[in-house]
């Protein structure tokens, strides 16, 4: 049986930002539960990547997410 959050979850930079105030819930609930095959953050080989820090979840790049 399928899981319905990312396995990436808890590594996941977004879920960070999140929980730090940076980014709106709507991420989370878009992309880390149901549809979280379809994050492009997810379909990328090497999440930690620090060239990814700033790429959201539908491929866009937001520079708030910077440290």
């Amino acid at each position: 049986m399928e899981s319905d959050s990312c396995s990436n979850y808890h590594e996941c930079p977004i879920v960070k930002a999140y929980e730090q105030g940076k980014i709106d819930s709507e991420w989370i609930n878009m992309y880390c539960h149901d549809r979280w095959k379809d994050c492009e953050r997810f379909q990328l080989e090497d999440l930690s990547d620090y060239s990814y820090e700033f790429v959201l979840p539908d491929g866009s790049v937001e520079e708030r997410l910077r440290r």
